[in-house]
């Protein structure tokens, strides 16, 4: 970390500050827009699978809620929702379990986080990554079926049980163990998508067969 600080005050130093924080600005925005495909690839490529209503991530993962997730939630509930949070969190998350599950059912369904509209896909690195929940990893099937069949490649996998510091919970029931998950690049999600869409065309010209 030493290391990393020094070398970030000598980037700083040979470009001046007025350059330096132009291009912290500039790496900053180029991360939200990847940030931005990111959320808006799993949310298209979620309208083609259903949940299997564990309810895992809900009692067991830290819900983060973005500005816009607080903003929104405030205009529904107001102040209130300021109790649910975890204050032992520096970041905004709910308190574990969902303080808005109720049994297996989500009341602010309509107004969930960012981060349930796109779950079990996550943001926790610079690439994107698939939590495999039960859904997750239906979806980690189709997506090597549907690559093997258009795109005539083998997926190349990044698959970690790391860190307890991402705090994924072990859908496996396992205590000592943490979630597995894998990284796929953007590129990859695009072709995945426009993979479901042919498969969905195929399948409304031919009802009943794959």
């Amino acid at each position: 970390m030493r290391e990393d600080q020094e070398h970030v005050l000598e980037f700083r130093k040979q470009l001046g500050d007025e350059l330096f924080w132009f291009t912290v600005a500039q790496n900053l925005k180029a991360i939200e827009r990847v940030r931005q495909q990111f959320e808006e690839q799993a949310a298209a490529i979620l309208e083609y699978f259903r949940c299997k209503r564990c309810c895992k991530c809900c009692r067991e993962m830290p819900v983060h809620l973005n500005d816009e997730d607080i903003e929104r939630l405030l205009r529904v509930e107001g102040e209130s929702v300021f109790e649910k949070l975890n204050e032992n969190e520096v970041d905004n998350y709910l308190k574990t379990p969902c303080p808005y599950l109720r049994g297996d059912e989500c009341t602010i369904y309509e107004h969930r986080p960012t981060s349930c509209r796109i779950f079990p896909f996550v943001v926790i690195r610079p690439v994107p990554t698939l939590l495999l929940c039960p859904l997750g990893m239906e979806i980690y099937e189709e997506l090597k079926r549907l690559t093997r069949k258009y795109g005539k490649k083998e997926i190349k996998e990044h698959w970690s049980e790391e860190s307890t510091a991402h705090r994924l919970p072990d859908y496996s029931g396992r205590v000592e163990k943490r979630a597995v998950y894998v990284a796929i690049p953007v590129n990859l999600l695009n072709d995945f998508l426009r993979y479901l869409r042919v498969e969905r065309k195929r399948d409304n010209h031919n009802p009943g067969g794959r």
